[in-house]
C-alpha cells in the first residue's frame, strides 16, 4: 500500500509540474500556448488526485473531506479550461492552415483569435497554483 501511494503522489507531483512549469514559462506569452501539456498534466492531477482520496477513504485515518472536495473542485475547474483551450486552439489552428491554404489573409490576421486564449490559459494556469498553495497550507 505505501508502495502504491508513493507511485500515486509522484504522479501527481509530475502532473503538478506539468501544469505549474508550463504556466510560468509561458506566463507572459501572448500566444502559441502549450495546452496540450496543461491538458496532459491536468489529467494526470484529476486522476491520481481521486486516486489518492481513495486510498486515504481506505486508510485509518479520517482525511480531510473539506479541503479535498475544495482542491477536487479546483481540479475539475483546470481540467475544464485546460480541454476547452486545447480543443479552441485546435480549431482555431484548423481555420488558419485552411485559410493559409486559400491565401485569403494575411498571418497578421489570423493571429488574432489564438490571443483570446490567454484567458483560459491563465484560468488554468492560476487555479493550478492556487491548488498547490492549498495542498502546502491548509494543514
Amino acid at each position: 500500500m505505501d508502495f502504491l501511494h508513493a507511485l500515486l503522489l509522484a504522479a501527481h507531483l509530475i502532473g503538478l509540474s506539468l501544469l505549474v512549469g508550463t504556466f510560468f514559462v509561458q506566463m507572459r506569452a501572448k500566444s502559441g500556448f502549450s495546452f496540450a501539456i496543461l491538458l496532459t498534466g491536468a489529467s494526470i492531477q484529476l486522476v491520481s488526485g481521486v486516486a489518492l482520496y481513495g486510498l486515504a477513504m481506505a486508510g485509518d485515518e479520517e482525511p480531510n473531506h473539506m479541503k479535498l472536495g475544495i482542491k477536487g473542485i479546483i481540479a475539475l475547474v483546470v481540467f475544464v479550461a485546460a480541454l476547452v483551450g486545447f480543443l479552441r486552439q485546435r480549431a482555431i489552428r484548423a481555420e488558419k492552415a485552411s485559410l493559409k491554404a486559400g491565401g485569403a489573409v494575411s498571418v497578421a490576421d489570423v493571429e488574432l483569435p489564438e490571443r483570446r486564449l490567454k484567458t483560459l490559459f491563465h484560468i488554468a494556469g492560476g487555479l493550478a497554483v492556487l491548488n498547490l498553495l492549498i495542498a502546502v497550507f491548509w494543514g
